[in-house]
This record gives C-alpha cells, structure tokens and sequence, in this order.
C-alpha cells in the first residue's frame, strides 16, 4: 500500500496521474492516425481501451487496491440525492436515438465510467486523502474535466473544448463529493453510468427544444456543485477513515 504523502506530493502525483492520460490519449490518436489513417473506427478503440487499462496498471503500481474504493457498495441519501441529475434530464421523458442499442449502450457506458472513476475518483482520490477535502473534491472534478481539452487538441475546437471541461468538471465535483461521502467507487461508477445514459436517451431536446435543453443542463451542472458544497459543508466522510 502507498504511503500517505506529503501534500504538495499528493497534488503532484494525482495531477500526474492525470496527464499521464491525457498523453496517451494523445498519442494514441496522433501516432494511430499517422500510421494508419484509415483505421479510425480501430484508434478509437485503442483509446477506450486505453481509458480502461492505464487506471488499472497505476492502481496495481501504486498499491492501491485497498484504498481506491471497492470494498463498499452501501448507498447513502446523498447517493439517492445525486441521481435528481438524471431525473431532471428525464424529465420529458426517453427518447431512443436512430441506430441505438439500449444493451450496447448500457455495456459501453459501464466500461466507460469504470475507467474513469477507477482513474479520478479511485486512483487519483486515493492519492489525496491526506489534503482537505474540499481541495480532492475540487481538484478530481477539475483533472476530470480537464480531460476532454483533448478535442481541442485532436478537432481544433477549443470554445467547444473549454465549454466540455466546465461542464464535465461540474459533474466530477458531485462524483467526488459522491465518493467522498460513501467511501465507494462503484456506486460513482453507477452514478456516471446512468448520468450518461439519461443524456444519451433523455427526450428534453426532441421534445422541448435545444434552448430548453440547455437550460436544464445548466440547472443539472449548478445542482452537481451545490450538492458537492453541500457534503463537503455538512456530511461526515467516509473515504478518509481508510488507513
């Protein structure tokens, strides 16, 4: 098991953790694309695969299969409080997009968020149970976010980049304040699982149009935050009675 860290090198080695994706990501799409530029749909599996595999070999490199969060499945109210995220994107109803499949969906959406969760709130989280707490719920949502500047490197859309990571590092501060305050990675992975789903089926924009739409989004992105002051505020943490 990794020793506690001093604090400045916990913010370093979590940050690092991070980056460590993000190049790969990189460099997966860059070196792929250069080699065999008619191989997309196969760089991107690489990548997803990528997503899956690097948390996985840093949690065994850094001795952290004890700490990372598997151990407790148990929910708790802020658990149940956090899926009016999904509600609200449902609130009009599902809508089923042309070519979907529920059961393909479902089985890329779970491997999605347990790569990621593995990675922000198990690995990274992990690393910074010594700092405060606001500070790892802060800092997890904003390498979390962070991440997907990726498309503005790859597609050159940085507003677009930027607008992604706002959005996306909301939704890691309530994952965070998630894992915070149940001590449990797969419940975050739940959580990130269905939060995904809700937007891929959700009716809101078909039904009631993007400007609605937007407007939900945003109100879900304010909820996300508040819930994640809220637990730092007043819930009494899990995570940080692991040794």
């Amino acid at each position: 098991m990794l020793p506690r860290l001093p604090r400045q090198s916990s913010y370093l080695t979590a940050s690092a953790c991070a980056a460590s994706q993000f190049t790969l990501t990189v460099l997966i799409f860059k070196v792929g694309l250069a080699l065999a530029p008619q191989a997309v749909g196969t760089i991107r599996l690489l990548v997803f695969a990528s997503t899956i595999l690097l948390p996985v070999v840093l949690t065994q490199a850094l001795g952290l299969w004890g700490q990372v969060g598997f151990t407790r499945i148990r929910p708790t109210t802020v658990f149940f409080v956090s899926l009016v995220s999904c509600v609200l994107f449902l609130s009009r109803g599902l809508h089923m997009p042309a070519g979907s499949s529920p059961g393909s969906e479902l089985l890329l959406q779970f491997f999605n968020a347990f790569g990621e969760e593995l990675l922000f709130r198990g690995v990274i989280f992990a690393l910074l149970i010594g700092v405060p707490r606001w500070h790892a719920i802060l800092l997890s949502g904003v390498l979390f976010g962070s991440m997907h500047l990726i498309h503005g490197v790859m597609e050159g859309d940085w507003g677009g980049a930027f607008a992604q990571m706002m959005v996306t590092s909301a939704a890691g501060f309530m994952f965070a304040a998630v894992r915070d305050a149940t001590g449990s990675l797969w419940l975050t992975i739940v959580l990130h699982m269905m939060l995904n789903l809700s937007i891929i089926y959700s009716n809101l924009e078909p039904s009631a149009g993007p400007a609605t739409y937007f407007a939900v989004a945003r109100l879900v992105n304010a909820f996300e935050c508040v819930l994640a002051i809220y637990v730092v505020a007043r819930v009494r943490p899990h995570v940080r009675q692991m040794s």
